[in-house]
């Protein structure tokens, strides 16, 4: 009987342990500074947030929603989300690092130095301006695909009304 009782005890740490994705970038400090790309100037009132999915073993896709956490680039274009203490992480990956400015769209991060890991060490996210209403139209974001519920609202209402001040309406056929 201790035996099996070892094996069940083995079994279930490997269980808990082997979907598990560890380190300081996983769970963060998240830290960075948004600019606008063409003139390098901070891009303050930036939104940003962190998201995590669970993804079970599964037959079919099973993503769902695990955490996410919000924050704004302050007026240096500056960002921090401290780091989140996790003890049971079973098969949850991310994190995924999405930035919002209205009439901007997120490029790639650049970490320094080359090499590093995104957002944990130097990282400047460069944010394209969109200039014209139709090229704001056609890149419009709606914001994560999964129902991030109640954990990130000031982000999503900023995207919300983003969207819904730009009316984006298209001529049949279009």
């Amino acid at each position: 009987m201790a035996v099996l009782n070892r094996v069940a005890l083995l079994l279930s740490v490997l269980l808990v342990t082997g979907g598990c994705r560890g380190g300081a970038e996983q769970w963060g400090p998240f830290r960075g500074q948004v600019v606008d790309a063409e003139t390098g100037q901070p891009i303050s009132g930036a939104h940003v947030m962190v998201l995590w999915v669970r993804e079970p073993p599964s037959l079919h896709i099973a993503e769902r929603f695990y955490d996410a956490q919000e924050t704004v680039a302050d007026a240096n274009g500056r960002f921090e989300l401290p780091r989140e203490i996790r003890l049971l992480t079973v098969f949850v990956r991310g994190p995924e690092v999405a930035v919002f400015a209205p009439a901007y769209m997120m490029q790639a991060p650049e970490v320094t130095p080359a090499g590093g890991r995104a957002y944990v060490d130097p990282t400047i996210v460069r944010m394209r301006p969109l200039k014209t209403r139709v090229e704001r139209c056609t890149n419009l974001w709606g914001g994560p695909l999964l129902d991030v519920g109640s954990t990130v609202p000031t982000f999503m209402e900023v995207v919300r009304q983003y969207a819904a001040d730009l009316d984006c309406r298209w001529p049949e056929g279009q």
